[in-house]
């Protein structure tokens, strides 16, 4: 079954609630069963441009993946409509924003650009409020659209999830699924996550040599491929 080129989008007004780990795994995911990825990092930081270049020193990297460091969202527009006007592929577009108060108007247009919004939400109160705050945001251009009906879908994505819940968290989870749209994966809160800061997760397993290690590293691969796998019905569904 093809997926076609699509974009999915990590907003959220909260920084540091796993935005660019579900940015680098989902790329993961598309580039290890062959998909081109081309990445649009709008944060100053340029924190996914310079992961480009360290995982290229650390020969972690693939060809069919690209990075932009692109702060300027009518430079994006323009680059996905080049993309849009090749023929259809495989090809996964993701873009990463920056958490705190984004430039509103560059904000509906990044949500104009995408087939998919997506919140990475940490299972913390202070996550979830800046959550919800994003998803009012989207409500609120609903209201503002002549056509709801043709802005993609929002939902939110469980981020840095313990393997046991404390009752605190199940709390916030209780609250999280009432409040805003989720999907059923989630981001576990994995130590290999770390090593992708080095470069893509199958390059990087491919690179161990510790089979153990190298196990673990697939493990969170085949959890971004579930979750890019469960982003791309819900824009199935939607078209």
């Amino acid at each position: 079954m093809t997926n076609g080129i699509r974009v999915i989008t990590a907003m959220n007004r909260k920084g540091g609630c796993g935005k660019s780990t579900l940015i680098r795994g989902l790329a993961s995911a598309a580039a290890d069963r062959g998909e081109t990825v081309t990445v649009f990092d709008t944060d100053g930081s340029r924190g996914l441009w310079k992961w480009m270049e360290r995982a290229k020193a650390a020969n972690a990297w693939s060809d069919d993946v690209t990075v932009f460091a692109m702060l300027d969202a009518r430079k994006v527009e323009a680059l996905i409509e080049e993309i849009l006007e090749q023929p259809d592929q495989e090809h996964l577009i993701l873009i990463d924003t920056f958490g705190g108060g984004a430039d509103p108007e560059a904000q509906d247009l990044l949500a104009d650009l995408s087939d998919l919004i997506v919140s990475p939400c940490m299972l913390s109160m202070e996550d979830l409020e800046e959550t919800k705050e994003t998803a009012l945001w989207y409500a609120r251009l609903k209201q503002r659209v002549a056509d709801p009906s043709i802005l993609p879908p929002y939902r939110v994505i469980a981020s840095r999830v313990p393997s046991a819940l404390r009752e605190p968290d199940k709390l916030v989870l209780r609250e999280m699924v009432s409040a805003v749209p989720m999907i059923d994966q989630f981001i576990a809160n994995r130590s290999v996550y770390s090593r992708m800061g080095s470069g893509l997760l199958g390059p990087v397993r491919d690179n161990l040599q510790n089979k153990g290690v190298a196990s673990h590293v697939q493990d969170a691969l085949d959890e971004m491929t579930e979750a890019l796998d469960a982003l791309d019905a819900i824009i199935k569904e939607a078209k």
